[in-house]
């Protein structure tokens, strides 16, 4: 059996846990297709490690952060001989800008707007749907799901398979306007 979109063969992503709703291609890969657009997957909101925290000392988001060309760069200006005082920790992620599945866009990090997905992977974050947190000398940044969120959500099509849907009805929720040929 294989899944088509029109008279071509569909690109099949999946991941393991959504945010409670899928993400369209173009907001994780740059490319819209079709069929890899935002759907429901609230039944994920029950699964296992939904939420995960990972904490990051100063230094160690400071390391993250170079990885990615970005430093927390003290204040441009020395003042009367002296020299610049660093760019306070808390103030070096600004307000996040997200897709309309609540997956983070983008956001300003020490003065440069970052993708989402970017930061995920430089910082090894689970998922691309994450809060930032600054506290007593700590980063604490929390995600919902794990994995890019774009096609089928794993738990969801258990969770779904499990309420007595067939894997063919899994497919087209996951996977809009395919059609299952064998």
């Amino acid at each position: 059996d294989v899944l088509y979109y029109g008279n071509a063969p569909a690109g099949t992503s999946y991941f393991a846990i959504s945010n409670g709703m899928t993400e369209a291609s173009e907001n994780v890969w740059g490319t819209a297709l079709p069929y890899l657009v935002a759907v429901d997957s609230s039944t994920d909101l029950n699964a296992d490690n939904y939420l995960y925290t990972v904490q990051f000392t100063t230094e160690q988001m400071q390391q993250a952060l170079a990885g990615l060309g970005l430093l927390p760069d003290p204040a441009d200006i020395v003042f009367w001989g002296f020299p610049p005082a660093p760019t306070a920790p808390a103030s070096w992620f600004g307000e996040a800008a997200l897709t309309p599945s609540g997956y983070v866009a983008s956001l300003p990090v020490c003065g440069q707007r970052v993708t989402g997905p970017a930061l995920r992977k430089a910082l090894g974050l689970r998922s691309a749907c994450f809060t930032v947190q600054y506290q007593e000398g700590s980063f604490l940044l929390t995600t919902k799901g794990y994995g890019h969120g774009v096609g089928l959500s794993q738990w969801g099509a258990k969770a779904l398979a499990e309420q007595g849907q067939s894997a063919e009805e899994i497919l087209a929720h996951y996977f809009p306007g395919t059609e299952l040929r064998r």
